[in-house]
């Protein structure tokens, strides 16, 4: 399967620090693109979300909030789709093993509700390597 297919409208790789100021460069590169290519509110929604929840989780869980850490972040646009991918200098992590926050007794725990937040609002979703890089595919 190839993740990255059609032509290229935009592609954007940057890194970030693992600080809140990292996660500022990446909304602000959101809210670029949702202006450039005049998406919709939905799909402006998902992306943004979808940057928060990656981000944020590559920070705290992958990075596990150390400042020298980077995150490396991809973002491509294609006249009908959008990619991320967020990469974390972490262990990774096993997919397969996040509690889903939809279960009545996951409900108290804290974690999973960002991974479940990407899956639902993407078209598709994965892990790859041992699982600190994440790829996600969004319709236009």
């Amino acid at each position: 399967m190839s993740f990255w297919k059609g032509k290229f409208l935009y592609q954007k790789e940057f890194f970030v620090s693992s600080t809140i100021e990292g996660l500022h460069t990446c909304l602000n590169t959101v809210g670029y693109v949702c202006k450039k290519f005049e998406l919709n509110s939905d799909i402006g929604f998902s992306l943004h979300t979808i940057m928060v929840e990656a981000v944020e989780n590559a920070i705290i869980h992958g990075n596990r909030g150390l400042r020298e850490l980077e995150v490396r972040v991809r973002l491509v646009i294609t006249s009908s789709e959008i990619f991320i991918e967020v990469e974390d200098r972490g262990k990774g992590f096993d997919i397969n093993c996040i509690p889903s926050p939809i279960n009545l007794s996951n409900r108290m725990l804290e974690g999973g509700r960002g991974i479940y937040f990407i899956k639902v609002l993407s078209e598709d979703f994965y892990t790859i390597g041992r699982g600190n890089i994440i790829r996600v595919k969004l319709k236009r």
